[in-house]
């Protein structure tokens, strides 16, 4: 399957405890997501996030 690679440059780092089962969930969706790492599913998942608040909002 093709991998993504995300557009957007990077402007920091977050570091941050996570569940076991928040761990395994990132590990599913790149795959599902066909993406390289977790940093980007966490750049699609905020896209997405936002999306929705911006069309909840309007």
């Amino acid at each position: 399957m093709p991998r993504t690679k995300s557009t957007g440059q990077p402007d920091g780092f977050i570091n941050v405890p996570v569940t076991r089962e928040t761990r395994e969930g990132l590990h599913e969706l790149k795959e599902s997501m066909q993406v390289a790492s977790q940093a980007e599913v966490i750049e699609k998942a905020v896209a997405i996030l936002l999306a929705i608040q911006n069309a909840a909002r309007n």
